[in-house]
């Protein structure tokens, strides 16, 4: 498995470095740094001003940042695998996406200040922009991670579950965590009027088949040597599963991605994006492989009993 991590200089990307100490080796470990210079086409600055202060910057700002980069390989878990650094001139999210598009990860790794869906959308953020282009699967660290001992998963079908598994089941964990599988129905709306009773009946049907589902993926996961537990919940898909999330405290959030970019996520929204915007914990948004945005590697070689 390879893995891309963003390296910024900020504490909260620190906290995804010293999150590989969860995990196993890697086949192989990108750092990218981007260095980011202020934009000085102005007609006011003449040309050869303009280069020169370019240049200066470059030289001032071009060591601190193979510094930064020297500094995170150093903080690296011992043995985590081939190490490779990336320090490109351009735009952060640009940097980043590049390098994806050229390493090919199957995971992105990377730090998120909590800015929240109003200001991310007001200012715009590295993390929010990766999140919403990047071709593969990404988990957003907000906060220290000195155990993976508990993971909630919320899934919303057979087949998005069955493609959880199979990438949990390929992530190299130093020890396997415990697994609450959370299979969320939206409460039942039905186009006529209905009764008290015939309402209460409906959400008991849908809890039913939530949990039966929950259990059947929990069984799956046991059979693996996970400890699993199943959970069903009915209503709003993201607050349901942000209200288990703070009852049950997981180390972190394992949700799928429905493969949504730019504008269709910004219009329609998801579970996905509500979470990674509104969660305290890390969250790993999985993305599937040969669905718009998925990644086109195959987990099965990867995957450990």
């Amino acid at each position: 498995m390879k893995i891309l991590i963003a390296v910024d200089g900020s504490q909260q990307s620190f906290y995804a470095i010293h999150a590989l100490a969860q995990f196993g080796p890697f086949d192989e470990i990108t750092l990218v740094h981007a260095l980011q210079l202020p934009d000085l086409d102005h007609p006011m600055i003449p040309p050869d001003i303009r280069e020169k202060a370019m240049q200066e910057m470059k030289n001032t700002l071009r060591p601190k940042g193979e510094a930064l980069l020297e500094r995170t390989q150093s903080e690296l878990p011992k043995g985590v695998g081939t190490v490779t650094r990336i320090h490109q001139i351009g735009l952060p999210a640009t940097v980043i996406l590049e390098a994806v598009e050229s390493v090919k990860p199957d995971l992105i790794m990377m730090g998120a200040r909590g800015l929240g869906p109003i200001k991310e959308l007001a200012m715009g953020s590295v993390s929010h922009r990766v999140l919403l282009h990047a071709p593969c699967s990404i988990l957003i660290v907000k906060n220290p991670l000195p155990a993976l001992e508990h993971v909630l998963m919320p899934i919303e079908s057979k087949s998005d579950a069955e493609y959880l598994l199979r990438y949990l089941f390929s992530l190299p964990f130093v020890t396997k965590p415990r697994l609450s599988v959370m299979s969320v129905w939206p409460q039942p709306q039905l186009p006529w009027p209905v009764t008290v009773s015939q309402s209460n009946m409906l959400e008991e049907h849908a809890r039913i088949h939530a949990r039966e589902v929950a259990e059947e993926i929990a069984q799956q996961a046991q059979a693996k040597h996970f400890s699993s537990q199943a959970i069903a919940g009915l209503g709003d898909p993201a607050f349901t599963i942000l209200e288990q999330a703070r009852m049950i405290k997981p180390d972190m959030i394992m949700v799928g991605s429905h493969g949504r970019r730019g504008l269709s996520r910004f219009l329609l929204g998801s579970v996905s994006h509500s979470l990674v915007h509104q969660a305290t914990d890390s969250v790993l948004v999985v993305r599937q492989a040969g669905s718009e945005e998925g990644c086109p590697l195959s987990l099965s070689a990867t995957e450990r009993n």
